[in-house]
């Protein structure tokens, strides 16, 4: 059977884009394109997710996505056991006294486990910490903090390295409870969610890192967080935008409603015209499973899953910002307006914000890409 790891490969070195293009094209997080390269299916969490992004990096790269999902779901098949409990004869029932007996020995089990629970507590900080030290770190992936900053999902055991002065220095996510507790050359820290901290790694008594923790997940195998790193302690990425226009950054990294790519360069839409700024409401509504990002004005960042039939709506005073991991079932309204985000499948990224009206005093807010 074809490989669906090497078709992406080599219909990408082919066309001579990069991972890290692709990445910030499509708004995929690198580990997961490589993930799909590799056919390393385990680190998705789950299959919308991991058919979505093969979707939507197939479509990128000119392949049919259709295609390339039907050669995953055969591989899917093709792994599954043969269903070996039809193939022979069932072992008669077991007898009643030995279920009762089994049943018995759970719930001892089970009241011991509480017992234990509702007197230790639930782990604190320095409980969490004494506990990562005594066990080995669980292998996981290395991110080279190559740019000025970065804002995905890591797993408990990864490791975060970056580069200072020539040197290499490292951050071990050691354990994620309620809390993450991280190994670095300073020693151990923790960090709660939405806690912000600063870290010298080399010494010079001169932050070299700054770390945001936006989230935890401990359903997760292994648990994973959402955090973003910056370098330095100063946010470079901290800018925004003026009367719908792009604003430019020093990162080298394209700013809102621009790319480096031309070919994927898209227009802002006009949503509605007003005679002033006013507040405005925003809903969505869910018909599919979707992880939805959003900031509304200057309050934090919220990531959540949002199921069928679930619905978000919220007021915005200036602009809203939004990320969306499954386009196509979200439906938006925008002040009345129904906006279209994208397909199924689709990962889409954009801002909705005010700009001035050319040739008259009115405003309205448009939705800007945000690549």
């Amino acid at each position: 059977m074809e490989s669906i790891g090497e078709k992406l490969r080599q219909t990408r070195e082919s066309k001579g884009y990069t991972i890290e293009q692709i990445a910030r094209d499509t708004h995929i997080a690198k580990r997961f394109l490589e993930a799909l390269e590799d056919e390393d299916f385990s680190v998705f969490p789950g299959d919308p997710y991991l058919l979505g992004f093969m979707r939507t990096y197939s479509e990128y790269l000119g392949l049919e996505p259709e295609e390339v999902v039907a050669l995953y779901k055969n591989l899917k098949l093709q792994e599954q056991p043969a269903p070996i409990d039809e193939l022979i004869s069932k072992s008669p029932a077991r007898p009643v006294g030995r279920i009762i007996l089994i049943v018995a020995a759970v719930v001892v089990v089970l009241g011991m486990g509480g017992y234990f629970l509702f007197f230790g507590g639930i782990l604190s900080r320095d409980q969490a910490v004494a506990e990562v030290s005594e066990s080995p770190l669980p292998s996981g992936s290395t991110f080279e903090l190559t740019g000025e900053w970065v804002e995905q999902r890591f797993g408990q055991g990864d490791r975060i390295v970056v580069p200072i002065a020539g040197d290499q220095y490292a951050m071990d996510l050691a354990a994620v409870t309620d809390v993450l507790v991280i190994d670095t050359p300073e020693g151990k820290v923790v960090v709660g969610v939405g806690e912000e901290i600063s870290l010298d790694l080399n010494g010079d008594e001169r932050s070299d890192v700054r770390l945001i923790l936006r989230s935890v997940d401990t359903l997760d195998s292994p648990p994973t967080v959402v955090m973003r790193v910056n370098r330095g302690a100063v946010d470079p990425v901290a800018t925004e935008p003026v009367s719908g226009q792009a604003v430019a950054v020093e990162t080298g990294t394209p700013a809102v409603g621009s790319t480096n790519e031309p070919s994927r360069q898209e227009e802002a839409v006009a949503i509605v015209e007003f005679a002033t700024r006013e507040e405005f409401f925003v809903e969505v509504r869910f018909e599919g499973y979707s992880l939805f990002r959003y900031e509304v004005d200057d309050e934090p960042r919220v990531e959540q899953y949002f199921q069928e039939g679930q619905t978000l709506r919220t007021s915005v005073r200036d602009q809203f910002r939004l990320w969306v991991s499954n386009a196509g079932v979200a439906r938006m309204r925008v002040a009345g307006q129904d906006i279209i985000l994208g397909s199924e499948g689709q990962v889409t990224a954009a801002l909705i914000t005010w700009a001035d009206v050319p040739d008259s005093s009115n405003v309205r807010l448009e939705l800007i890409p945000v690549y």
